[in-house]
């Protein structure tokens, strides 16, 4: 059993258990931005932060933390800083990702109303008029057809051999 850790020492241990929690809360907001927001996505995020996390603080109290053990107030400290830091930082990092988002599409969308829309819109209308210039043709066609047909007026009445 380890000994008391002197109060000083114990509040640096805190402190930086709950900087490893900021860390961590600052990778997995910037890993949910980049992998979006399905279901695959934050499973995949929520599964490894846990296991980073665990191996970050393990090797925190392993290396850095006084009694070189966890104890449960350094624990604390870190996942009370990465769920605090976690609801401050969200609302902030949705607004940077869609600012990022919009930076990101806007030489597109301008291509798109610019270029695309504009040869899409005059192909389409190429179409449509060749389309109909053929129905009219067809049907001007069929029109001839129908007048050029004369009636049959010869019937066979029986088999004369």
């Amino acid at each position: 059993m380890v000994g008391g850790v002197p109060v000083a020492l114990a509040l640096r241990d805190l402190f930086y258990a709950a900087g490893l929690g900021f860390l961590l809360c600052v990778a997995y907001s910037a890993a949910r931005m980049l992998l979006g927001s399905g279901r695959a996505a934050c499973f995949f995020c929520d599964t490894a932060v846990l296991a980073l996390g665990a191996l970050l603080y393990r090797s925190a109290a392993m290396s850095r933390f006084y009694a070189g053990q966890p104890r449960w107030y350094t624990l604390a400290g870190g996942a009370l800083c990465f769920l605090f830091s976690r609801a401050a930082i969200a609302p902030l990092l949705s607004g940077i990702e869609a600012f990022v988002r919009w930076c990101l599409s806007w030489p597109f969308v301008m291509l798109w109303r610019a270029v695309i829309r504009p040869l899409s819109g005059a192909a389409r209308a190429r179409w449509v008029r060749a389309r109909d210039a053929r129905r009219l043709h067809r049907a001007k066609r069929s029109r001839a057809a129908q007048k050029k047909r004369l009636q049959n007026s010869g019937h066979v009445l029986y088999n004369s051999k």
